[in-house]
């Protein structure tokens, strides 16, 4: 009973933490979710350089992160893999629009949204 109680109320207050602190994203249907946007390298210049640091030279690509939106597992549940989302940010903060490459559960009712580039047009090349 009590453990019912705890993840009761812990998903309550996930709930709101999220509602409130959360980035707002668009799913194809129109509806809207919200998570937490994270894009590892925004703004970095892979290649060029950035304040007179040739990022490019110095990158491990095996340990490159894609971009991710932490969503509740009850939201992740809506957008199956390969939907398009759109992040309600600036371009500047990473917003725009990506593919959902994988969903990656984290075991504690949240779950990473690993995402991929907008590639609609070479979804059908094989």
């Amino acid at each position: 009973m009590a453990a019912d109680r705890f993840r009761e109320r812990a998903a309550r207050m996930d709930a709101v933490l999220v509602d409130r602190l959360g980035d707002q994203a668009t799913l194809a249907d129109g509806s809207t979710i919200r998570g937490a946007f994270a894009s590892p390298f925004l703004g970095a210049q892979i290649g060029a350089k950035a304040s007179g640091y040739r990022l490019g030279a110095s990158i491990n690509t095996d340990q490159v992160k894609e971009p991710t939106f932490t969503v509740r597992a009850v939201d992740a549940a809506k957008v199956p893999r390969g939907a398009f989302i759109t992040i309600d940010l600036t371009p500047e903060d990473g917003g725009g629009r990506y593919k959902l490459v994988r969903p990656e559960p984290d075991g504690a009712g949240m779950v990473d949204l690993v995402l991929g580039a907008d590639n609609e047009r070479a979804d059908d090349i094989r």
